[in-house]
């Protein structure tokens, strides 16, 4: 046996392990938590938002070529936590904090969705990175990533970030960057590519995948109405909402 063959087999052998190690960390374990029970009213109150905000939502899911129930499911655990009078006291602390002083000041979630500027901000940043020629030319985000550091723009920031329908096109935007970062990445099934991204929106999706693979096997998730509030896992909230709704 030559050496090219013989080193053409290690090749083989190292990608078929990479594969099969890929292949385990995205199987998708049973779901075993019956979240519909678990958050009582706060989970039907979430299935009827998105259920009221269908028409948003699938507008901008179509526009760009998006599964409208996947952007759900990401988005569906911060809808369950949402806190009405909560959510306008951080955006008027971000007013006088983030707007005058920046992320480093403040960094509060805004919104349904619950996003943070500093979340639009990478979202903006990256977002010139994707080569999706339909998005780039028709989202609103598109060319924000080069708008200079001061109070002018960062208060056009929170005004967006508090938008229903431009929350959902960050969402959108935010999808988009993770099918370019997860390509090369072959999912054993929709609901576990839903579990990547909605890590991803949780923990960040700027870390590495074996990072958010480590951390979507944690509980961090709470809904904060309780001082001793049980710990969930986000990606199995959005998983489970994808499955059975």
């Amino acid at each position: 046996m030559s050496k090219k063959t013989i080193l053409l087999k290690k090749v083989i052998m190292k990608l078929t392990l990479v594969l099969v190690v890929i292949l385990l960390a995205s199987f998708t374990i049973p779901l075993t938590e019956n979240y519909k029970q678990a958050f009582g009213s706060d989970y039907t109150w979430a299935v009827n938002w998105l259920q009221q905000n269908k028409i948003s939502i699938q507008k901008y899911a179509d526009q760009f070529n998006i599964p409208a129930k996947e952007l759900k499911a990401i988005v569906f655990p911060e809808l369950i936590r949402y806190n009405t009078i909560f959510d306008a006291i951080e955006i008027n602390s971000l007013k006088y904090l983030y707007v005058s002083d920046g992320k480093e000041y403040a960094d509060f979630s805004v919104g349904y969705f619950q996003m943070k500027p500093s979340f639009a901000e990478m979202v903006e940043q990256d977002l010139a990175g994707l080569k999706d020629s339909v998005f780039i030319s028709q989202s609103k985000i598109n060319g924000l990533y080069n708008m200079a550091d001061n109070e002018l723009n960062r208060n056009a920031r929170i005004a967006r970030i508090t938008s229903i329908d431009m929350q959902v096109q960050y969402l959108c935007a935010f999808y988009k960057i993770c099918e370019h970062k997860f390509a090369d990445i072959r999912f054993f099934s929709t609901a576990d590519k839903v579990k990547c991204f909605a890590t991803s929106y949780n923990a960040g999706y700027r870390r590495s995948f074996e990072s958010l693979q480590s951390f979507q096997q944690k509980k961090y998730y709470h809904t904060g109405k309780l001082v001793t509030s049980q710990r969930y896992n986000y990606a199995d909230i959005s998983a489970y909402y994808f499955i059975n709704e």
